[in-house]
């Protein structure tokens, strides 16, 4: 197996993913605004997947030509697709952007520790409803 090894790569690049997710979910703040959430959220799994992907095939060496459409294929959408993954199974970008209530995202020390929106008012759900709803959010992510 050579150094330049689309395996190789992809591995590397895996681990590099895994720290980086680990970092931002560090800085993470849900805007816990049923307006921006979801531009917000999606933004954590478009930019860094395009960019991954976008790095591999600078990796890889690929120019516009047959090599290039062949190695495509499978091995430069590998880091996309592996920090799409890091994100569902990380659960609260997810959770984020399906949160169509108005709160402050806080940290709920239950169990195992778990950022929420937590609604500044209570409406016609209370806020147990609401944050069963968000661990409900947690879990369906991370079974995706």
């Amino acid at each position: 197996m050579s150094d330049n090894s689309p395996l190789v790569s992809n591995v590397a690049f895996g681990f590099i993913l895994m720290g980086l997710e680990k970092l931002v979910e560090l800085d993470f703040e849900c805007p816990c605004n049923p307006t921006w959430n979801g531009l917000f959220s999606s933004a954590f799994f478009i930019i860094p997947a395009v960019m991954a992907f976008t790095l591999m095939l600078i990796i890889q060496g690929c120019r516009w030509d047959a090599w290039c459409r062949k190695t495509i294929s499978l091995s430069s959408f590998v880091p996309a697709v592996v920090w799409l993954i890091l994100l569902f199974l990380d659960g609260q970008y997810f959770a984020c952007a399906l949160t169509d209530w108005e709160g402050r995202f806080v940290l709920v020390d239950k169990a195992a520790p778990q950022k929420w929106c937590e609604p500044v008012s209570e409406g016609d759900v209370t806020t147990q409803e609401l944050m069963l709803r968000s661990q409900q959010l947690f879990v369906v992510s991370q079974v995706s």
